[in-house]
């Protein structure tokens, strides 16, 4: 974790030019001047130099913040104004603490070996009790306030079996040519396990074993935005040490946000004299994000299948962890555009950020829709029958967009996509 004073010195680099004001989702939509990237910075320079402090309002104003990198995308200067304020949530952690509900959602839940698995296994048989099916819809309502969570939230059902409990360890290729790890994930774990079948289904019909250790964890993100680095520092252990047996040419994550921390953000966890930061470094060396391993190592091979189909329209949403922090964008839309029975739409603005953030469309449900409203319109605008996205984030909330506007079409994870419209 970097001190104050550090803090402080990358914010001061900000030059106050306002450029970020025309591409920040949260200033479009609250038109707030403390809301954008140069205002937080202003904030975190006053709070350095002694003249506000970790306040309440702090706090508030630096969480009103998606993290999606917009702001340093479009800087002209570099700053990495969306890192600077993940860092000062840190610093105000470790000043005042996690809240009640951050810290039994980070510590006892997301760390936890059996908690989490348990309290979700309970949840499978429970979840008709609490929640109403949506007529013609595959998810379901908050029959009864909960708090932290809208009723008109569209809620997707636990899956009846989660993906660790039915595969882990290794899945060998017939033919062997590769051997790779699978991070799977909470969302495809426990809500989509469909997600990482299909990613299975891929890799073992081109030769590709997979090794899936059974007791990998949350890859700790939600924590981290949050400012908390002690929880995903735990965590980043246990994930660490969980591939670290098997001789793995790549550790391949379907999705873009846990492949975007455990590649970027894993290193950033260990101190210099940490004796486990060579093995974070030589983790996070071999990770990479299911559509870059795609394109790598499939992508020269021939796709077949699905002629004589009616065709369906797909577009494509950037996820922010895949286009901005990890920079992979052209590799989803070759893959779409060469799959039989697609045709491919570019939506407009399709890198612009759909407003879920981790925590944030929790936290900042109301906003968080006025953000995603603008992808829903370029959504429906492309006339597409079919969204795909490379982040289970993204899925969720685009999936939420479109319950919310009444919009029926489908949204899908890219590697489904690759597994249903071929016969590879």
């Amino acid at each position: 974790m970097k001190t104050l004073p550090q803090v402080l010195d990358e914010a001061r680099k900000c030059v106050k030019c306002g450029n970020c004001m025309a591409q920040c989702p949260v200033y479009l939509e609250t038109l707030e001047e403390p809301f954008v990237a140069r205002g937080k910075l202003g904030l975190i320079e006053a709070v350095g130099e002694g003249d506000s402090e970790f306040s309440k309002r702090f706090s508030k104003i630096l969480s009103l913040c998606l993290l999606c990198g917009t702001c340093a995308e479009n800087c002209p200067n570099g700053i990495q104004a969306d890192e600077i304020i993940r860092q000062a949530r840190s610093l105000f952690v470790e000043e005042r603490g996690l809240s009640l509900s951050q810290k039994t959602i980070f510590r006892y839940l997301l760390d936890s070996e059996q908690l989490m698995p348990l309290l979700l296994k309970g949840g499978v048989s429970l979840q008709h009790l609490f929640l109403e099916k949506i007529p013609e819809e595959s998810g379901l309502r908050l029959r009864f306030p909960v708090p932290f969570i809208d009723q008109r939230r569209l809620i997707p059902p636990l899956a009846q079996d989660f993906f660790l409990d039915l595969h882990s360890g290794w899945v060998r290729a017939e033919k062997e040519v590769k051997r790779v790890g699978l991070f799977v994930g909470c969302v495809s774990n426990y809500l989509f396990p469909r997600i990482s079948r299909a990613a299975l289904d891929i890799f073992l019909h081109h030769g590709v074993s997979i090794y899936i250790p059974g007791n990998q964890r949350c890859c700790g993100l939600p924590a981290f935005g949050s400012g908390d680095e002690q929880t995903p520092l735990s965590l980043a252990q246990k994930n660490i040490e969980a591939f670290a047996d098997e001789d793995l040419e790549k550790i391949v994550a379907p999705c873009a946000s846990c492949a975007s921390m455990l590649k970027l953000n894993y290193p950033l966890l260990f101190d210099e004299s940490d004796p486990m930061r060579p093995q974070a470094l030589t983790f996070s060396s071999k990770v990479t994000d299911a559509s870059q391993f795609l394109g790598q190592f499939l992508g020269q091979m021939t796709i077949s299948g699905g002629q004589g189909r009616k065709a369906k329209r797909v577009t494509y949403h950037d996820p922010c962890h895949l286009r901005r922090k990890l920079g992979i964008f052209k590799e989803p839309r070759s893959f779409l555009k060469a799959l039989p029975g697609l045709e491919y739409v570019e939506m407009r603005e399709a890198n612009r950020c759909c407003g879920q953030g981790g925590s944030f469309n929790i936290a900042n449900y109301d906003l968080s829709l006025k953000i995603l409203e603008r992808k829903i319109q370029a959504i429906e605008h492309s006339d597409a029958d079919v969204v795909a996205t490379a982040c289970s984030g993204c899925l969720l909330q685009i999936m939420d967009g479109l319950h919310q506007q009444g919009l029926k079409k489908e949204v899908r994870h890219l590697v489904e996509i690759v597994d249903q419209a071929t016969l590879l």
